[in-house]
């Protein structure tokens, strides 16, 4: 193996594991040596001890420093241990952000690879799709359009956690070749499912359903104040489309110039002519009144049905 030298950095952890991984992969045996190093414990000497000792048995060895920090003084003075590391050893530094400007990133993108790990931006959805399918196939399984629309919307953009719920998916659905909406809903955070369905009667201003669910949701011990920031967030949406310029356009385009989910701000928009501006302005007040109300000690599970009925009026 020749002198190798990469920067995995960036918001994504999971990807930059997921990387790290496949460059473990591509060796096996016992002599291959591989040292993990915290930036804890770092410095261009400690470096420079690990880069020159090499395994006992020969062969190659993989040096992995996870969590440096490219704006410390010492990225400088480590510059020339990197240029003298043995032969047969490959770097891998692991970061959250870097200094572009430094003579050490300068130095590894040009002798080595630097890559950054962005996770998707709410607009970004055909792209997260994509991401999830191929994760899928991966399992030799398919998966329909609504399944990932479900779990767009109920996990968000956590890759690591979607990951985590597409292995418990694989495995329910046995031997079937797709994964259906109805599995994601079954096995998928059913508590944000109901959450998500009590934002849908909201929009319906269907007030029996929306009572039903809040229900549900205080059974299973949802948390009140984030279940009431999350109908605020709906409100809010709607109203920044039907006040603002967005109104006809398309979701992603709207999602790109206010920010969230173009799943959800499609909904959003479905239901806009339900409601006029003058309600969704007097909506939030609703909200904000009933979140200093369970803030301040007032029975939680009433404040919340009476705010529901409110909001439902009409």
């Amino acid at each position: 193996m020749n002198k190798a030298i990469y920067l995995f950095y960036g918001e994504e952890d999971f990807l930059i594991e997921e990387r790290i991984k496949e460059l473990k992969s591509q060796f096996s045996g016992s002599s291959f040596s591989i040292e993990n190093v915290d930036s804890s414990d770092f410095s261009p000497e400690s470096l420079a001890a690990s880069l020159q000792t090499m395994p006992l048995l020969g062969g190659e060895k993989l040096v992995i420093i996870r969590g440096f920090d490219f704006d410390k003084e010492q990225a400088k003075l480590m510059l020339e241990t990197l240029k003298n590391s043995s032969e047969g050893t490959m770097i891998v530094f692991q970061a959250g952000e870097v200094d572009k400007r430094s003579a050490l990133y300068k130095w590894i993108e040009k002798k080595g690879e630097a890559v950054e790990f962005k996770s998707f931006a709410p607009w970004e959805q055909a792209e997260h799709e994509r991401w999830v399918r191929a994760r899928v196939h991966q399992a030799e399984k398919k998966i329909s359009d609504r399944a990932v629309e479900l779990l767009a919307e109920t996990v968000g953009n956590n890759l690591r956690l979607i990951v985590s719920e597409i292995e418990k998916l694989v495995i329910y659905s046995g031997e079937r070749g797709e994964i259906t909406a109805e599995d994601v809903e079954q096995l998928v955070l059913p508590g944000e499912t109901s959450a998500f369905e009590l934002l849908d009667s909201l929009r319906e201003k269907n007030l029996k359903l929306s009572l039903s669910l809040f229900k549900t949701l205080l059974k299973n011990k949802e948390d009140l104040l984030s279940l009431l920031s999350l109908i605020a967030k709906q409100y809010r949406t709607m109203l920044q489309i039907k006040a603002g310029p967005n109104a006809g356009r398309d979701p992603w385009q709207i999602a790109r110039a206010i920010g969230g989910s173009p799943y959800f701000i499609k909904k959003c928009a479905a239901g806009i002519n339900r409601f006029s501006t003058g309600e969704l302005k007097a909506a939030l007040a609703k909200l904000l009144e009933a979140n200093l109300k369970l803030k301040t000690g007032v029975d939680q599970a009433v404040t919340f049905e009476l705010l529901l009925a409110s909001l439902c009026e009409g």
